[in-house]
């Protein structure tokens, strides 16, 4: 399992599903809070990214479980990745 990859991958899904530029996902830094970067207002955005590092995980067989309510505003990028990859 590539960790930097799938970091990556996590990093462009949560800037994707925000709306925002994915051009240089990777350079999203890891204390960057879900709530600071549109995450904020709009529940429906971590059901999204839920099911998407659902998948993520599911895809790359990390062993992890992604359950439902476990993503929310207060996350930080690091957070979302730890329950994905550990």
């Amino acid at each position: 399992m590539d960790k930097v990859f799938i970091s990556n991958q996590i990093k462009f899904d949560i800037l994707n599903i925000s709306g925002l530029p994915v051009n240089n996902s990777y350079n999203l830094t890891a204390n960057t809070s879900l709530k600071s970067i549109g995450y904020a207002e709009d529940d429906e955005l971590c059901r999204k990214l839920e099911e998407k590092l659902r998948r993520v995980a599911e895809e790359y067989k990390t062993g992890r479980k992604v359950a439902e309510g476990d993503v929310s505003k207060n996350l930080t990028v690091r957070q979302c990745i730890q329950l994905v990859i550990a």
